[in-house]
């Protein structure tokens, strides 16, 4: 099997990857939208969730509808087709929500008196945020595509994309680490509580953004200096997959820092596995009456 192209392998991977996005990031949705536990910052989670399941719906199968024709995936990099777009705009709404959050923790541990005055109406500004960021960043890759700007300016408009949502989630953790380090002597539950989860949302952004890199640096890199035939399609192929994996970061993270969440979660399983063992047993009961009649 060749592992340099395109094979059943990658398509095994990439579907299976999908599934588990799909199925983990509708757990988190329900179990956010259902549970008595529901917060304000949690609508930003649900957010952030919604993109990574628009991930696994639709980013992962376009790509690998793409890539079943390697006459398609030669000119990845400037094919004017729907997979590129959604790709950039649901992974470009999931880095701005990350961003978002950790603006929201900021504020939530360094000044929680303010916090706890917050309306809805910001919630809502927030949530809504980075899916306009992300639709102006998408529309600018179909105006180069088009040749309505150039390449200078597609280059820094998306370098500057990708940059700035870093630069504001390292400052924002900055400052949740230097106002915790201030108040150590200080806290109250309320702030132990907003602190753990702002350590649990900087995990999950460290991993994302871990993830998120190879792939950013590869989509760069061929604009600037080289082109994607310098690049062996095997590689492409493991970077890309690790880029996808990032909408499945915060599904894998959750059940092990909020306790609620994981709380949820077993009670959700407990109950489908005496569903199906309650179904079990009244088909052996059905069948024993059968055999006995």
């Amino acid at each position: 099997m060749d592992f340099k192209g395109w094979n059943i392998l990658w398509e095994l991977c990439f579907g299976l990857l999908a599934a588990l996005i799909v199925v983990g990031n509708s757990l988190t949705i329900w179990i956010f939208l259902k549970q008595k536990f529901r917060k304000r910052a949690h609508f930003l989670l649900i957010s952030l969730a919604v993109a990574d399941l628009l991930v696994g719906l639709l980013s992962v199968p376009l790509f690998i509808i793409a890539n079943l024709d390697i006459s398609v995936y030669i000119s990845v990099w400037r094919r004017r087709s729907a997979n590129v777009y959604v790709d950039i705009f649901t992974g470009l709404t999931s880095v701005f929500t990350l961003a978002v959050i950790s603006l929201e923790r900021m504020y939530a541990v360094g000044w929680p008196l303010r916090h706890r005055t917050l309306r809805m109406r910001a919630y809502k500004f927030a949530i809504v945020t980075p899916w306009i960021l992300a639709a102006i960043v998408t529309s600018m890759r179909v105006l180069y595509d088009n040749d309505l700007i150039g390449l200078k300016g597609y280059q820094v408009f998306i370098s500057v994309s990708l940059a700035a949502p870093t630069l504001v989630i390292c400052s924002a953790y900055c400052v949740i680490w230097w106002k915790r380090k201030t108040r150590m002597d200080n806290q109250n539950q309320q702030i132990q509580r907003e602190t753990k989860l702002a350590k649990t949302l900087f995990l999950i952004t460290g991993a994302s953004l871990l993830t998120w890199l190879p792939f950013q640096i590869l989509h760069i890199w061929p604009l600037l200096v080289l082109t994607i035939h310098s690049f062996a399609f095997g590689i492409f192929y493991v970077i890309k997959l690790l880029h996808f994996s990032n909408s499945l970061v915060n599904v894998i993270i959750y059940p092990f820092r909020i306790s609620e969440f994981k709380g949820a979660l077993l009670k959700m399983l407990r109950g489908f596995v005496t569903a199906c063992s309650r179904k079990t047993n009244r088909r052996r009961t059905e069948d024993v009456n059968e055999t006995a009649i």
